[in-house]
């Protein structure tokens, strides 16, 4: 005999929640037939039961009455009497005790495989059923019975849910009629008030429910059985004691309102508070109380156990939340129509989709086209049964496609599924298969790339120590030259040992390139952009002789690289390809978009597959032979002259580009040129902007500073670092509180605020009413974001001073220190210019020829103007790269130059004038203190800002040396 099993009732969460929301529809039922059908139809579709039933015993448990049942439409059944003859004797006496009884099989049971009883049962088509008493006033009242027409193993959890059903609908019906009872008692006519009493104190002993009449002092002048039965309290205690010293504290405000409201006449219903038990711990009740007159008539009812149930639903919920989104797998679920109902937080780690933007889009939307078909099919399947595994590709959202390998199973109308993140094991089989298939390239491109390898930690090696040699020769030879008195000679030495110690730092930084251990400073760079930048200095590196074409794609992407270094690289492949065309010939340099796939990356074991920005180097030279091919990136090896070449140019790009992810190739053909392929990974960030290095000291101040900033632990932070430093500190946490401020007439130096602010004013509208405001005010924006207001084209606007989040405290004083110099500086000089216009300038007995770098315009311009009208000639620029251009200017004479500047600073650009251009002049113009310059020459000079138009004078009379 084969036993059906129909679906397992759900334990736990999905239990407790069928429960609570059988409650909430009983809750809105009066009648009983109402709610035993009600309650059937619910159990029988809980439970997948053909037929719910509940019987009234009258007399005998043999002649029950069928009163209200349900089925399932196929099931038979009709209401009217039974006779069960000897079967419900042998049960009498368990179901009179109150226990539930389960029979799996009536033909095998015992306890019903009688005659009489088993032509019943085939009568009515019942094979397996459920008996669930129900006792009233100690005896058997009722019977609830549960049927199926197949055989069935009743689980524990069934059995539970059954009698928690038929408890919670014998108590229902309790309550409906005593709520009933209650309300005829008080629509009744006068005529009828014995009855109506008779009748209430009936329900008024029998009520599970708490009733009780309030007099308007807040006491209980009657209450029925049911307070000490719930609450322990006595009919006395309650009549003597105000209610609300009864009431939790917690609850006591809301308690407080309801009771005023139904001193008013207003009734309370469904009103939750906690009543103190007699023997401790507090007890949920739900009150409904109507005033009438000097009354207030109340019922309650106890309704801990469900708080308990809701308590323990939310902690499941919340622990089942707390996995979802803690989850490291991908987990959905998937309503009828193939949409997403549910995405958890892993979307956005595996396949760059917030949650938000799968909710309600189909499936398809990201499933890739190739993987429709299969995925369709899975989804039907999964409607039917359960799913084991299914694989399939989804769309990534910056590009590509990530595998996923799904479990799914149905619940409702629902499917939920579980996808694990399984694109590198699918890439590692493809990578696999495709490295087997190119076994013979691989091992040829491994021991080529062993080679080079070792050849690197030798050359490296070799290169570190050189560098400890160097130290210690040019440490010395400074010593010395500090020593020196008037030696012409012994300086003259000392130059040339300097200058042989800078040639052997070159030679060590490219030992140091090839062997992959230089200090890079990768910047997301526009290679298209760093090419035009650079034509200028290719075209005079090869000479006028050489034709140079740049071929650059319109929409090639940026990469992640040093931009100093690629521009080495690329300058010392177009000075090979000039020595290889000997002076006449043409250089093509071609910059495109290029994706290796994983044929070419198994034929090049540096190379992974993907998307890479192409650089290619070709000229008309007369080529390389095929037998030197795997050399030329060998340390040392040249095919020029001794004496032409260190051998090092091709190895120093070959391990830079390594060590920044990148790939290079040569092809050629002797007698018909080479090309050099430069392959540096894509990056898909935003280009990054070259900051400003300040150096120097990290110097505080007295000014004061307004911080404007939203976020109030990033405010109170920036506040103490400020405070810290000395500074006299405002705050604001908006643009319209920061203006009050300003407006107040309260002296403030700097504005530092965040650029993305909450309110109507906005950061730069800030920024812009408040120089209206305080003229000489200036201003440093700080964020987080490299796209906001004070960019245009993914470059700060003129004149925007940005310090990008996060910060640290060093690069913020050293920020403000410089603002707050250049914002007196630029003041004085406006008022010594203002001065001098009227009258004639008192020029110096010669004008000189100064080259001035200065990176703030305004300083520039007016520091320009004030030299010009003390009758010098002036060159103006803003950095030291482009002050070095000038350097050969014929009758120059002095350099006054600002110390932080953007790159290369004003100390660096003044060592590289004592090395190459000893007559120069060097002035230092600095808002720090001489000692705290940073500059190391002790014979250095300089004009502090913000400085006189006598100090600027001086500064410039021609020096004794």
């Amino acid at each position: 005999m084969s036993s059906t099993h129909a679906p397992r009732s759900q334990a736990g969460a999905s239990g407790v929640a069928f429960l609570l929301h059988l409650e909430r529809r009983l809750r809105l039922l009066q009648d009983t037939g109402e709610i035993l059908s009600l309650s059937a139809q619910l159990l029988g579709q809980r439970l997948g039961a053909q037929q719910v039933a509940c019987f009234d015993i009258d007399q005998a448990l043999q002649c029950p009455t069928l009163q209200h049942a349900w089925s399932d439409g196929l099931a038979p059944g009709a209401a009217g009497e039974y006779f069960l003859g000897d079967y419900a004797a042998g049960l009498a006496e368990a179901l009179g005790a109150g226990q539930a009884l389960a029979v799996s099989d009536v033909t095998s049971d015992p306890r019903t495989a009688m005659p009489a009883a088993l032509a019943t049962f085939a009568r009515l088509g019942i094979r397996a059923f459920l008996n669930i008493p129900i006792a009233k006033d100690g005896q058997l009242a009722a019977l609830f019975v549960v049927h199926s027409r197949a055989v069935r193993l009743w689980h524990a959890d069934e059995i539970e849910l059954a009698v928690q059903v038929s408890e919670r609908v014998w108590s229902t019906i309790l309550r409906a009629q005593a709520e009933a009872r209650l309300r005829a008692l008080s629509a009744s006519m006068e005529t009828q008030v014995a009855e109506r009493t008779r009748e209430f104190g009936r329900t008024w002993n029998v009520s599970p429910d708490l009733l009780g009449v309030l007099n308007l002092d807040g006491y209980f002048e009657h209450s029925n059985p049911a307070w000490q039965a719930t609450l322990g309290w006595s009919v006395e205690e309650i009549r003597t004691t105000r209610f609300l010293e009864l009431v939790h504290p917690d609850d006591l405000p809301r308690t407080h309102a309801a009771w005023d409201a139904a001193n008013q006449g207003q009734p309370a219903l469904r009103f939750e508070n906690r009543y103190r038990h007699k023997l401790g711990g507090w007890h949920w009740l739900s009150w409904v109380a109507v005033p009438e007159g000097e009354k207030v008539y109340c019922s309650a009812r106890d309704i801990t156990v469900e708080k308990k149930l809701e308590a323990d639903l939310a902690a499941r919920n919340s622990e089942r939340e707390r996995l979802w989104r803690s989850a490291q797998d991908l987990m959905v679920a998937i309503d009828a129509e193939g949409c997403f109902a549910a995405v958890n937080p892993a979307s956005a780690a595996i396949l760059g989709w917030l949650p938000e933007e799968m909710l309600g889009r189909s499936l398809f939307d990201f499933v890739l086209p190739e993987d429709a078909a299969a995925t369709r099919l899975a989804l039907l399947q999964v409607g039917k049964e359960s799913m084991p595994s299914f694989e399939n590709r989804y769309r990534h959202r910056e590009g590509g496609h990530r595998w996923l390998s799904w479990v799914a199973a149905p619940e409702g109308d629902l499917v939920f599924a579980t996808g694990r993140h399984v694109t590198v094991e699918k890439e590692a089989q493809d990578t696999l298969r495709s490295m087997q298939e190119s076994l013979r390239h691989s091992e040829m491109a491994l021991l080529q790339s062993q080679k080079l390898e070792a050849l690197g930690k030798l050359t490296g090696g070799v290169a570190h120590d050189f560098n400890n040699v160097l130290q210690i020769i040019s440490g010395n030879l400074q010593l010395l030259q500090l020593g020196l008195d008037d030696d012409p000679l012994a300086a003259k030495r000392i130059v040339s040992a300097s200058a042989a110690v800078e040639r052997g730092a070159k030679l060590s930084a490219q030992l140091l390139a090839f062997a992959r251990r230089q200090p890079l400073k990768p910047l997301v760079t526009d290679l298209a952009q760093l090419l035009r930048a650079t034509e200028e200095l290719l075209r005079r590196a090869t000479g006028e002789t050489i034709e140079t074409r740049l071929l650059l794609a319109d929409d090639c992407w940026r990469a992640l690289v040093d931009p100093h270094q690629l521009e080495n690289v690329i300058l010392n492949l177009a000075i090979n390809a000039r020595d290889a065309m000997d002076g006449q010939g043409q250089l093509t340099i071609e910059l495109s978009n290029s994706v290796l796939g994983s044929d070419y990356a198994a034929r090049h074991a540096d190379v992974a597959p993907g998307d890479y920005v192409q650089l290619a180097v070709s000229d008309t030279g007369t080529g390389i032979p095929a037998e030197l091919l795997d050399k030329i990136f060998e340390p040392f090896f040249t095919t020029k002259s001794e004496g032409e070449g260190t051998g090092l140019g091709l190895s120093m790009a070959y391990g830079f580009l390594r060590q920044s992810g990148g790939h290079l190739t040569v092809d050629s053909l002797p007698g018909h040129g080479s090309t050099f392929r430069i392959y540096l990974p894509r990056s898909l960030e935003a280009e990054t902007e070259l900051p400003l290095q300040l150096g120097g000291p990290v110097l505080g101040g007295k000014e004061t500073i307004l911080v404007v900033e939203d976020d109030v632990q990033v405010q109170t932070t920036v506040v103490d670092m400020l405070r810290g430093l000395g500074y006299v500190v405002l705050r604001a946490s908006d643009g319209e509180s920061a203006l009050a401020i300003v407006g107040s007439g309260v002296p403030i130096d700097l504005l530092f605020t965040d650029v993305v602010m909450p309110g109507k004013v906005a950061s730069t509208a800030l920024a812009r009413q408040a120089r209206v405001l305080l003229p000489q005010l200036a201003v440093l924006f700080t964020s987080g974001y490299t796209q906001d207001a004070i960019m245009q084209g993914g470059r700060l606007e003129p004149g925007v001073e940005l310090l990008s989040k996060p910060y640290r405290r060093e690069d913020l004083a050293r920020r403000i220190r410089h603002l707050l110099a250049n914002g007196r500086h630029v003041t004085a000089l406006h008022q010594y210019r203002a001065q001098l216009a009227p009258q004639a300038a008192p020029a110096l007995p010669a004008g000189r020829h100064i080259l001035l770098v200065e990176d703030n315009a305004d300083a520039r311009a007016m520091t320009g103007d004030l030299l010009a009208m003390l009758g010098h000639t002036v060159l103006a620029v803003g950095t030291a790269e482009e002050a070095l251009l000038l350097l050969d200017t014929p009758g120059l004479e002095l350099l006054l130059t600002d110390i932080s500047l953007p790159q290369m600073s004003g100390a660096e650009l003044a060592e590289l004038v004592a090395r190459d251009h000893p007559q120069l002049e060097v002035v230092f113009s600095t808002g720090h203190a001489p000692a705290n310059s940073g500059v190391l020459d002790p014979q250095a000079r300089f004009l502090v800002k913000p400085f006189t138009v006598e100090q600027l004078q001086q500064a410039l009379l021609p020096s004794s040396r």
